[in-house]
């Protein structure tokens, strides 16, 4: 049975040579003949054509109609060729005079046709064809490394020097987002001591609403990630990628992956990339990719977070956790100064604890200062947001009253003292402990110039109490006035 035919060979119009000369040797079909002024091209949108020769002049000329045949034989090999005699040379060309539409390439061909040298000559076409694919590839590939390098190192370069961890993700992401074509992204930060994953940052259309949430680990795309130390990819993912969301503001998802953040082996955070803007779903590559670039990201965010631990440690009471006095007179010295500027008052309240004593020697130390814990929280849970309440040392505690007179402190003064003396401490570890504080106030201008007559005045304003049977509130004497010197003059 005849087989379609696999070769279009394509005569030029008068050409020596009909059908009949390409099928002298065994002719099985595997030629299909025509000339240009057959418009070959109808052959050619048939199928079935594995490759084209097309005829050229003598002189190289390709006929015009080449162009519209090369736009139709997408993917299908055109050779030229050139219509020889046997033993005949072929004509000589002046490369210099050759015009611009010659076939420098054109393979001389004789008749009676040799098919092994057609297939030769196609073996090589596919060879080559080969080649350019590859050589296409790579050169692709070189590309894409060239701009992975490149985005690499700017977010080496942006978050190298950047301290804040908020700061550093917004930077990566940025260059990320732009290098990925992401419609949205999501960054949460990891929690080791409970076990959750905070949303801390957003970017793109839809994820507004998930600012703030957090995920237990093993929980949605990201806490799967986080559990698995592992990129997670979803397709048609949906809502539910985000774990249980408000039905009335879905978050749409076609395409996401959850790549974790890790440095020096510990969980730093997730960032959760969502969609592309163009078609397409992500791929392991891209999650590969994605882990990549952030990892600078992901140490920078590890130093930033040790260096501001390391500050807190240095500001903070390893007991209570409220500031130490290191802070305390910082503050004090910051806000004097400030209020000596804006011409504002600014208060202190130094408070001890009535008794204490008592506490460790019936309850144990133990019992005492988990008692010292709990008074820290009474205080920081009594003042405003804008006071800073710092232990002092021991059973002492501080707080500092911005913009506040002395009428102002010695409300909030009273009402510390109150909730001490309600409060039954220990409660929770099955005991009840009451004790008392007296408390006492100095303020700026009118008790002090300076943080550290602030320090003295309102600790001795607090012995005031202590010797009037201590449980009360007592400001500090007015300053008296300083007297001039005056140099007599000689």
């Amino acid at each position: 049975m005849r087989r379609d035919p696999r070769i279009l060979v394509v005569l030029l119009d008068g050409a020596r040579g009909g059908p009949a000369a390409w099928r002298s040797r065994g002719d099985d079909g595997r030629f299909a003949v025509t000339r240009w002024s057959r418009r070959p091209e109808k052959s050619l949108g048939a199928g079935g054509i594995e490759a084209v020769l097309y005829q050229v002049e003598q002189t190289g000329h390709a006929p015009a109609k080449l162009k519209k045949l090369k736009r139709l034989a997408r993917g299908v090999p055109l050779l030229p060729f050139r219509l020889e005699r046997a033993g005949e040379r072929p004509p000589a060309r002046n490369r210099a005079r050759a015009p611009r539409d010659a076939e420098p390439s054109a393979i001389p061909v004789t008749l009676p046709l040799d098919a092994s040298l057609i297939e030769a000559l196609l073996d090589r076409e596919r060879q080559l064809a080969e080649l350019r694919q590859r050589l296409q590839r790579e050169s692709l590939q070189s590309r894409n490394a060239g701009a992975r390098m490149q985005a690499h190192a700017a977010i080496v370069r942006l978050t190298s020097n950047e301290l804040d961890p908020h700061r550093i993700v917004d930077v990566a992401m940025e260059t990320v987002r732009e290098f990925l074509n992401l419609r949205a992204w999501m960054f949460l930060m990891s929690d080791p001591e409970q076990g959750l994953l905070t949303v801390e940052r957003t970017g793109g259309e839809g994820m507004g609403p998930l600012k703030g949430r957090r995920f237990v680990m093993g929980e949605g795309v990201a806490g799967r990630a986080a559990q698995r130390r592992q990129p997670i990819l979803l397709d048609d993912a949906g809502a539910s990628a985000f774990g249980p969301v408000d039905p009335s503001r879905p978050v749409a998802a076609r395409s996401v992956v959850a790549v974790p953040l890790l440095s020096r082996g510990r969980l730093i955070g997730v960032v959760v990339a969502v969609d592309r803007t163009r078609t397409g779903h992500f791929t392991s590559q891209d999650a590969r990719l994605l882990s990549t670039l952030l990892e600078p990201a992901g140490v920078a965010i590890d130093n930033a977070l040790l260096l501001r631990k390391s500050e807190e440690l240095s500001i903070t009471d390893d007991l209570t956790k409220l500031y130490n006095s290191r802070y305390l007179n910082s503050t004090l010295r910051r806000e004097v100064e400030r209020s000596k500027r804006y011409r504002t008052p600014v208060s202190l309240i130094f408070l001890d604890l009535d008794g204490f004593k008592s506490v460790n020697d019936q309850h144990g130390h133990l019992w005492g200062s988990r008692t010292l814990v709990e008074v820290g929280k009474v205080i920081a849970q009594t003042v405003r947001e804008i006071d800073v309440v710092a232990r002092f040392g021991g059973d002492e505690f501080t707080v500092v009253l911005p913009q506040t007179g002395p009428e102002g402190a010695a409300i909030i003064a009273e009402r510390i003292r109150q909730r001490i003396e309600e409060t039954p401490f220990l409660s929770t570890h099955g005991l009840e402990v009451r004790i008392s504080a007296s408390l006492g106030i100095a303020s700026f201008p009118d008790h002090g110039r300076s943080k550290d007559d602030l320090l003295a005045r309102a600790d001795h304003a607090m012995y005031v109490v202590k010797g009037r049977g201590k449980n009360g509130v007592a400001l500090a004497e007015a300053e008296r006035p300083r007297p001039e010197i005056i140099e007599s003059a000689r």
